[in-house]
């Protein structure tokens, strides 16, 4: 086994041995968030004595002097006589049925400070967005962009390039969206904006009513009318980002500007037809009077 010189090494071997992700194990600590696990990992901080206490209790199997020190085996030596454990996954509903708290991000980051980060996901990257939830690795290689977007903070978030023209005029190519991660599938707004990651596919979508125990399909609407009603089975669904912001480069018209030069339009061709209904009269006089005239001299 490779040596782990640094405690945060230790712990990501033991996350590693025992087949869970960084936030699974962030749950059986008892943790909400897996943001301070990422911290100890990434060395920014090291664990307090509380926090390796839960470590010990939660894998009894792993050797404290190991842990603590770096000595000798990873495992006790009764542990080593026995098969490794499996990872114990949290129970789904049902087959086919996920919640956004059993596949959540698979990869958080972290700026300078430690503070989780709104990593930009644009366009040419979204299909290394989608493999990062079986390879974690490939994400963290992308090193994509951070923003730092005070407004948007204390839940995971993401920014996803807005990519074709299913969602004009309400979002065009280009845009970015600010999304913050669903954690219960079943607390989705009607018809309200998100970003829908599959195993094929990353959309931006409104999703028209909040997804249930029992659906096997999820409904997607476009905001162009050109585009048909998208219908995606639930089971393929690993992540849904609700959409609470957008940076665009573009900036609307003034409204009452723009309503003001249409009615000056309308006033000029009201004026105009006016005008050439009375040319038209005249001219229709003239003839009339020319083709009397005509008649008197026969």
């Amino acid at each position: 086994m490779e040596e782990q010189k640094q405690i945060g090494d230790r712990l990501s071997a033991i996350i590693e041995h025992y087949g869970d992700s960084v936030y699974g194990a962030a749950k059986k600590l008892g943790h909400d968030r897996p943001t301070k696990l990422y911290n100890f990992i990434g060395h920014k901080f090291k664990p307090g004595f509380d926090t390796l206490v839960e470590v010990l209790q939660t894998y009894p199997e792993i050797n404290p002097g190991w842990l603590l020190l770096g000595e000798g085996q990873m495992l006790l030596p009764k542990a080593l006589a026995e098969p490794a454990p499996t990872a114990k996954k949290a129970p789904e509903p049902a087959p086919g049925h996920r919640y956004g708290g059993l596949n959540a991000p698979a990869v958080i980051t972290l700026d300078m400070a430690g503070e989780e980060g709104i990593m930009l996901v644009p366009t040419p990257a979204q299909a290394g967005y989608q493999l990062s939830r079986e390879k974690p690795a490939v994400l963290k290689e992308m090193d994509l962009e951070l923003l730092a977007l005070p407004q948007f903070s204390g839940k995971s978030h993401r920014a996803f390039e807005v990519e074709g023209s299913s969602m004009e005029p309400t979002l065009w190519t280009s845009d970015v969206v600010i999304a913050r991660c669903m954690d219960d599938w079943r607390m989705v707004k009607p018809r309200h904006v998100y970003v829908v990651v599959t195993d094929d596919s990353l959309m931006v979508k409104r999703i028209p009513r909040p997804i249930r125990n029992e659906d096997q399909e999820v409904e997607l609407l476009s905001d162009n009318s050109y585009f048909s009603p998208h219908i995606v089975p639930r089971e393929t669904i690993w992540e849904i980002w609700e959409v609470r912001g957008v940076l665009t480069k573009r900036v609307p018209a003034n409204r009452e500007e723009a309503i003001e030069r249409v009615a000056g339009l309308l006033e000029v061709m009201a004026r105009d037809s006016t005008d050439v209904r009375g040319r038209l009269q005249e001219m229709m006089e003239r003839i009339s009077s020319r083709a009397s005239e005509q008649l008197r001299l026969l």
